[in-house]
């Protein structure tokens, strides 16, 4: 717990995280008041109701970046500064050191979703949706789930190959996972061996515009697709066995 901490302490410390957060927070604000509005067909949408759904994504998104901006870099770095060699002094597996800085990177993320999703509820109450709060409140699970896919995948690959390797792969992770809808309206188009390469990676790639999806149909009162939730649960198993598994030679 004192590995996961420290890792608090110093993430919170970047200004990733403050970039990321204000950021997210300007984005609900615009997009909440009268300053901005979205038109989709033609028809401008300005109902909170229906944007919230829209902000979801948006505030997801950035709770996934910011996950990967520091899970990309978090256990390279912590080599290069030889600060590992003081971890394995006081017995502890290389195993349990990269669970703790990937718990660290969660938990960091994790607070700066919990403030964008407390904007989302303030201004739910200022347009006078207050009656929406707790179900805003419970969408955070997916952004929890989102977050964690990003960073335990981006940590586990980390083991293994060079930050810059890791990002990219991340970045085509991140990206592929949020317009996954996009991507498959694509692929569907698509013919040939692009069309086939496009659904073949997609198979690949985690739903993490379904997570978002099912955290507005839960805000609307829709029905949610557990098995989104199952396979998103999945995938941090399967990530998190390689974050286990995965070894470096200069421990």
């Amino acid at each position: 717990m004192e590995m996961v901490i420290n890792v608090i302490r110093e993430k919170i410390r970047k200004k990733m995280l403050y970039i990321t957060t204000v950021l997210g927070i300007l984005v609900v604000m615009i997009f909440s008041s009268d300053m901005g509005s979205l038109t989709i067909g033609g028809k401008e949408i300005k109902d909170y109701y229906v944007l919230v759904p829209i902000l979801i994504h948006v505030v997801n998104f950035l709770s996934g970046a910011l996950a990967l901006g520091m899970s990309v870099s978090t256990i390279p770095n912590e080599y290069e500064r030889r600060t590992s060699h003081l971890v394995w002094a006081r017995g502890v597996s290389q195993s349990r050191y990269h669970v703790c800085l990937t718990l660290g990177n969660i938990l960091v993320s994790w607070i700066s979703g919990l403030i964008l999703y407390g904007t989302l509820a303030v201004f739910a109450m200022i347009n006078g949706y207050a009656g929406i709060l707790g179900r805003i409140m419970a969408s955070m699970l997916f952004m929890m789930i989102y977050v964690a896919i990003v960073s335990v995948l981006a940590s586990a690959i980390s083991v293994v190959f060079p930050t810059v390797v890791t990002g990219v792969i991340m970045i085509l992770i991140l990206a592929g996972g949020a317009f996954r809808s996009i991507l498959g309206l694509a692929a569907a188009v698509l013919t040939g061996t692009g069309g086939w390469m496009v659904k073949r990676l997609l198979k690949l790639i985690p739903d993490l515009a379904g997570l978002s999806r099912q955290g507005g149909n839960l805000v609307q009162g829709k029905p949610v697709d557990v098995h989104v939730i199952v396979m998103g649960l999945l995938v941090i198993w399967i990530a998190g066995l390689g974050l286990l598994l995965f070894k470096r030679q200069e421990a």
